[in-house]
């Protein structure tokens, strides 16, 4: 399924005819699931339930484990990430300053049975 591609950091490109650019598949399923571990809880007012707040959490303690469950329990909402084989999630803070998270995904794709895997660093 197509979408308009929005990335979380971005806005809205034009593609070469001057439409809006689109997206789809591993890409699209990538910037779903930003959206959603990035999208404020109780931020989407027609659907409250939606979201983890990442960006919330910014300046909280939590360990290493909260972060996982935090995203484990978000990538199991999305429809495009199949059930099983379960995501792997590495969460790591940087050595240098423990401020700086990076999130590693790797998921299988519920339609393709395809690994797929990218990172979010804060």
């Amino acid at each position: 399924m197509t979408d308009i591609a929005l990335e979380w950091h971005d806005d809205f490109q034009p593609d070469a005819t001057g439409d809006l650019m689109t997206v789809d598949g591993d890409d699209e399923v990538r910037e779903r699931l930003e959206r959603r571990l990035f999208t404020a809880v109780r931020g989407y007012v027609w659907h409250p339930s939606y979201g983890a707040g990442l960006p919330q959490k910014i300046g909280s303690v939590l360990s290493v484990s909260q972060i996982n469950s935090i995203v484990s329990s978000q990538l199991a909402l999305e429809a495009s990430v199949a059930p099983s084989p379960p995501a792997q999630l590495t969460v790591s803070a940087s050595p240098n300053d423990p401020s700086l998270i990076t999130i590693g995904i790797l998921y299988w794709d519920a339609k393709t049975g395809v690994s797929v895997s990218f990172t979010i660093t804060s």
